[in-house]
């Protein structure tokens, strides 16, 4: 059954005082940090279409040095940045996209560009992509939407918590890809078991909302409450332990939840 995700507020007042002394920062090594992030960059494009990832896969002289000005931060032209990214260079896109978002005109081809990126597996362009899909008209086609959608699913199996958040307000919405509830479900849970706290938190308050029949339900919800009490963030672990020992000191289906 659809569970709709309420927004909650609960009145819990909280004082802190007299935290412990910061630990004094130790200076990062930054060639250490780059080769992290190149390295988790790399594992993350697993399993993408990544494109065109070195000059020789482009099978004409003219793209191969257009390329090798672009990864040299030579002078290249806009025209020629489109022709890259209409052969799959994720990089390419990347600026084409950037340069069209001036444009609200051309939002459709925006987004087009930007699902390029996307698609190869760049991470950085899931959330601009979002964005402009969120104000996306009649004028982009439902080619260019089952593609968007396509790479934002393909962002979220992979825990991405831009893809996921983008995809259950468009899918709860109906706009731009039409209303999927069985998409929603199945979204909030994957997250929530991955370890989204946020989404835990929501997917247990719309379970205890709408009621839960049997203990297999209140367990379930409690195990998303637990995963929620995790996070970092003080205002959904306030919430989620709030919420937790409301359940557990009340019988099955009577748990009501203060706005």
């Amino acid at each position: 059954m659809h569970r709709t995700a309420a927004l909650i507020c609960v009145g819990i007042a909280i004082c802190l005082a007299g935290g412990d002394a910061q630990a004094v920062p130790q200076p990062k090594d930054k060639k250490v940090e780059t080769r992290k992030s190149k390295a988790e960059e790399r594992r993350y494009r697993r399993g993408f279409n990544q494109g065109i990832t070195h000059t020789a896969q482009l099978d004409s002289a003219q793209l191969q040095e257009i390329r090798k000005r672009m990864i040299s931060h030579r002078r290249v032209s806009y025209r020629e940045l489109q022709m890259l990214a209409d052969h799959g260079d994720g990089v390419a896109a990347l600026f084409v996209a950037k340069t069209l978002a001036a444009k609200p005109a051309l939002n459709a081809d925006t987004i087009h560009y930007y699902t390029i990126a996307s698609s190869t597996g760049r991470a950085g362009a899931v959330a601009p992509l979002a964005r402009h899909l969120a104000s996306a008209s009649d004028r982009v086609s439902k080619a260019r939407l089952d593609q968007a959608e396509a790479t934002l699913l393909q962002h979220a199996a992979r825990k991405n918590p831009v893809a996921i958040a983008a995809l259950l307000k468009f899918y709860a919405k109906g706009e731009p890809f039409g209303p999927e509830p069985q998409q929603v479900e199945r979204l909030q849970r994957e997250a929530a078991k991955g370890g989204n706290t946020k989404v835990a938190l929501d997917l247990a308050i719309a379970m205890i909302s709408e009621g839960l029949s049997d203990d297999e339900e209140k367990s379930e919800a409690r195990s998303y409450l637990a995963i929620a009490e995790t996070s970092k963030e003080l205002s959904v672990k306030t919430v989620a332990a709030a919420v937790l020992r409301k359940l557990e000191s009340a019988p099955v289906n009577s748990i009501e939840v203060s706005q």
